[in-house]
């Protein structure tokens, strides 16, 4: 039953225009974030100690 309510509000939000705009713009900040080189540079940082290197 939960899951049915839940798929009811995810496709109500993505179904209504104010929904996807939302969804939009959580995207942008998402790819904002990621793309922020103080970012790239803890990724690179834990990538490298992951690696052993």
């Amino acid at each position: 039953m939960t899951a049915l309510a839940v798929g009811v509000a995810v496709g109500y939000y993505l179904g209504t225009e104010q929904g996807r705009e939302k969804l939009e713009q959580a995207r942008k900040l998402a790819v904002d974030t990621w793309n922020d080189p103080r970012v790239q540079e803890k990724v690179a940082g834990a990538q490298t100690r992951a690696s052993g290197n």
